[in-house]
């Protein structure tokens, strides 16, 4: 999330300050409340109220400067996924493709989120499309970051983001034997725990378009269009 016209090439998945206040203030407005996978965990009820989760993808140090501290004012939290290898480093991924380069969150970072409420989530350890690569590498993948971010933040780290979106195959078993509760994805056939659906908010959505992807109807539209969105 950034106002730096060099983050341009990092849209949809980097917004300007301006559509995250609209998004913050579009919730506010309508009384949803921000919740954490371990607020489920603790009560089992707290995703059936008027709820939502806010996650953010690969933690750019600069979510510092912004982000973090609109959420603390409003008293909201989120969940921010690290890709462990890039502790302290950047976006290679992106950069690689020729993207804008931006620094990522080191240890210390990661201790002050906990400090201030917010939820460490793991998002593999080199940030890979673990569809394409064979079992013993996803296992690796997603068992290590959890063990890392552990030993960083001194909690339980219960949930994962799959970077790209890329579900591999019998990821049921490789995270549930990993100890992972709960696993978001972009674009999922089949919706349950360990492959949450979620959905962009990018620059481009306004309040109406809001309103629409938080509505039931939009979930029973993704049953139908995910799976000819597959990665």
């Amino acid at each position: 999330m950034s106002d730096d016209p060099l983050h341009e090439s990092l849209k949809p998945y980097s917004i300007s300050h301006k559509s995250f206040l609209q998004l913050l203030d579009y919730l506010e407005e309508h009384q949803y409340h921000t919740i954490c996978f371990d607020d489920i965990v603790k009560n089992k009820n707290a995703a059936k109220q008027k709820t939502v989760i806010l996650t953010f993808d690969d933690c750019p140090k600069h979510l510092f400067d912004f982000a973090i501290p609109e959420l603390q004012k409003r008293k909201m939290k989120a969940v921010f996924y690290m890709p462990t290898a890039h502790l302290g480093g950047y976006n290679d991924w992106d950069a690689a493709e020729g993207r804008t380069r931006v620094d990522l969150m080191n240890e210390d970072d990661l201790k002050e989120l906990n400090r201030l409420g917010m939820e460490t989530g793991a998002h593999s350890h080199h940030h890979i499309h673990l569809k394409k690569v064979d079992e013993k590498t996803v296992e690796f993948e997603v068992k290590e970051s959890k063990q890392l971010l552990e030993l960083i933040i001194g909690k339980e780290v219960i949930s994962f983001a799959y970077p790209f979106g890329s579900v591999p195959k019998n990821y049921k078993q490789i995270l549930t034997a990993a100890g992972y509760r709960f696993a978001i994805s972009i674009y999922t056939p089949f919706e349950n725990d360990l492959s949450i659906r979620r959905f962009i908010y990018h620059d481009g959505d306004t309040t109406e378009t809001l309103h629409k992807k938080l509505s039931f109807f939009y979930r029973c539209y993704r049953i139908v269009r995910d799976p000819f969105k597959m990665y």
